[in-house]
């Protein structure tokens, strides 16, 4: 949805940010600011200011902080326009629409209400099949739960869904760009699901998005999923999340690899469960996570394939600074099998002996050694000792004396070892001039998919994305350079090409043309995502540079010093865990 650059700024101008703060946040005057108890994190002292002739806020505990906008969106967990809807009713001030931009949002709900209507066919053909209820019935599932995840069937048939939808006056071009039915080479089109168990998709909003599909027998491939639509991105969504939010009171969150393990959990009581819809985790769905829990149990299965996508999802999650641990199941079953035999109960159990993350890498690092000869050890030492550089020096210290039990090995030797490897793979921080080496693999990307954004919405200048958010000095050109285009006669296009008077920039201009299209209904997820990323990267270039000059004080016996700088390097870890 476009809204013009005026309309926003009436928007936030009509909503005084001391008074929206004011309704859920209690807030005193002290000095020029306001203060209160922070509602980004827990605190007993109030740190969270609110300064009303600037129109800001900012937690000096968690670092949040923005304007009246982002502060409906980081407390409701919104997007852009729906909390800029918020205050616009607030204010009674309508938005406005391009003509262009409502056909979109029209032909968006078109897909959300085709979704639905598949959702009802489905579940009305699983409560007229009473061959499939049962089977249903003998994997433990109950009645009131069909009903609650909306379960259903896809008939034996090539056409029966894409016969209902017609009936309903969906196009047939639609149907299949909502990957609801196929088209072959020959032009014919058919269901994408047939003879199986039906599980509906839901966004955090509860809108049916998707849907995945089971076998009821042993035929390949035993699931089969919706594919990428224009309401459908599967790595932005985790499955079952809406239920958590909507059932569960924990903070924590147990994620689950398939829709069954999701499923049996739900029904025996553990609500704040979410899967990650057959996917390796991504990136977003880490971020997802780390929005609304304090915690993830990670709880794939026990085979080999269940223990590397758990490493893969444990890599994500720190990256995110998600606080995690590792839920171990005994080899040969998921958490579907485990919980009807063991029920609610047991399951708890294993959630309370989660292993935290250092002490599962521990383990995995132990896998197919023999600690009990010297090649064992050495292996062993050198594998745990890459991973303990990553620590923070707290949590180096600890693990440290716990390799040095379990491998036999002196501290000392150990820590001569990290050293030596960190002098191995020291690089030439040096910022700006050498960035490129170091950002081209997700920090340039970020940037360029930015100016994508705003090449398709200036709306977006300034308001969510500005100068300071990029670093590649080509950027912040083309940056300048939209910024100071006004509608006329010339396209954007030519204008921005005209403007890139070096190569650089011109390359620059022609690869972020070539960025993927980013759905609508994505855009201010992604954004957040992808400032993220920015944040991100420049926290790290700072957080070597301490590492550095930490080592380089402990050579030369200053610890004083190098004690001020690590107090500083924790801190700035606990940022970088925020991203």
């Amino acid at each position: 949805m476009y809204v013009s650059e005026e309309i926003i700024e009436k928007i936030k101008d009509s909503n005084d940010i001391l008074d929206v703060i004011s309704e859920t946040v209690p807030l005193k005057k002290s000095g020029r600011n306001y203060w209160g108890l922070c509602p980004f994190h827990n605190e007993k002292t109030p740190s969270f200011s609110v300064t009303q002739d600037k129109q800001l806020f900012k937690c000096f505990g968690c670092g949040e902080g923005g304007n009246v906008i982002t502060f409906i969106m980081k407390t409701r967990n919104l997007g852009f326009n729906e909390a800029l809807r918020i205050l616009a009713e607030r204010a009674n001030i309508p938005f406005e629409e391009s003509p262009e931009k409502k056909r979109e949002k029209d032909k968006l709900e078109v897909f959300y209400k085709m979704h639905v209507d598949a959702a009802r066919f489905f579940f009305q053909n699983l409560s007229n099949n009473k061959e499939v209820r049962e089977y249903l019935y003998k994997r433990g599932i109950k009645d009131q739960t069909i009903r609650s995840f909306g379960l259903g069937y896809a008939l034996n048939s090539w056409d029966s869904l894409l016969k209902y939808l017609r009936s309903r006056r969906y196009k047939e071009e639609d149907i299949v760009k909502c990957g609801l039915a196929t088209k072959s080479e020959k032009g014919k089109v058919y269901d994408r699901f047939r003879n199986r168990i039906i599980f509906p998709v839901f966004d955090i909003r509860g809108r049916v998005i998707a849907f995945g599909a089971r076998v009821l027998d042993d035929t390949k491939p035993k699931y089969l999923n919706s594919p990428e639509t224009p309401i459908y991105n599967k790595g932005t969504h985790l499955y079952g999340l809406n239920f958590a939010k909507k059932n569960s009171k924990e903070t924590s969150l147990v994620m689950v690899e398939g829709y069954m393990d999701l499923i049996s959990l739900s029904q025996a009581g553990i609500q704040n469960v979410v899967a990650s819809l057959g996917t390796a985790l991504t990136k977003i769905q880490g971020r997802l996570l780390r929005r609304n829990s304090e915690e993830v149990y990670i709880c794939y299965d026990a085979d080999t394939a269940g223990q590397k996508a758990t490493v893969r999802g444990l890599e994500i999650l720190q990256a995110e600074g998600v606080k995690v641990k590792v839920v171990q199941i005994s080899k040969g079953k998921d958490p579907d099998d485990y919980v009807r035999e063991e029920g609610k109960e047991g399951f708890l159990k294993l959630l309370e002996n989660a292993l935290p993350l250092m002490e599962y890498k521990l383990i995995q690092e132990k896998e197919g050694l023999n600690l009990d000869s010297d090649e064992g050890r050495i292996t062993y030492t050198k594998r745990i000792a890459e991973i303990l550089n990553e620590l923070d020096p707290i949590e180096k210290e600890v693990y440290l004396q716990k390799v040095s039990e379990d491998a036999g090995i002196s501290e000392r030797a150990i820590r001569k070892y990290m050293g030596n490897q960190n002098e191995n793979s020291s690089m030439d921080t040096s910022y700006p001039e050498n960035l490129t080496v170091y950002i081209e693999q997700g920090h340039v990307k970020a940037e360029r998919s930015l100016l994508k954004i705003l090449s398709e919405n200036r709306s977006y200048l300034n308001e969510r994305i500005s100068l300071s958010d990029f670093i590649v000095p080509a950027h912040q050109k083309i940056f300048r350079i939209l910024e100071s285009y006004e509608d006329g006669e010339i396209s954007l296009q030519s204008y921005v090409l005209s403007q890139c008077d070096d190569a650089e920039s011109s390359k620059e201009w022609s690869l972020i043309g070539q960025v993927a299209e980013i759905p609508e209904v994505d855009v201010e997820v992604l954004i957040d995502d992808f400032l993220r990323t920015i944040n991100h990267y420049k926290g790290k270039i700072k957080q070597k540079k301490l590492q550095q000059e930490i080592k380089a004080l402990e050579k030369a016996g200053n610890f004083e010093e190098s004690v001020k700088l690590a107090n500083e390097l924790i801190s700035l870890q606990k940022t970088l865990g925020r991203y």
